[in-house]
């Protein structure tokens, strides 16, 4: 099992105090699987960076998960997906949707998000959780 991490439970880490005596989301899913983001967290992750401590807490946080980056060859299977999420489900993906959508799809990851959860399970393209304990155990 494998996590594509999105950016509210990347922010809720770098926000958590340890004091109030539970582990983050960020944590708790580390402890379970490998764990990813995507360029497109990475980022929105530095643009509300207000100073440089900040930062430097983001670039250690993208140190523990891994970053997945998007190239060329990935361009036609987004689309493909979007234009089928689209006629499917009838429902419009913005591009940063589509893309966290097509990566988690093309990666077989299971996306972890509180925010986001209602507009991904509804697009029912990858297995998507708003806590990892959810995740359902496969028996092989």
């Amino acid at each position: 099992m494998q996590f594509l991490i999105e950016t509210d439970i990347l922010n809720d880490y770098l926000i958590h105090r340890s004091s109030q005596g539970e582990s983050s989301m960020l944590r708790q899913a580390l402890a379970q699987a490998t764990c990813y983001t995507t360029m497109i967290n990475a980022m929105e992750l530095f643009a509300s960076a207000s100073d440089q401590k900040s930062r430097d807490a983001t670039m250690n946080l993208l140190m523990v998960v891994r970053v997945l980056g998007f190239s060329a060859r990935y361009a036609e299977p987004f689309a493909t997906l979007g234009k089928e999420i689209e006629q499917e489900k009838k429902m419009i993906l913005t591009q940063r949707e589509l893309m966290i959508l097509a990566m988690a799809k093309t990666s077989k990851l299971t996306v972890v998000t509180r925010k986001y959860f209602d507009r991904y399970h509804a697009a029912n393209v990858v297995t998507v959780v708003r806590d990892p304990a959810e995740v359902p155990v496969v028996q092989e």
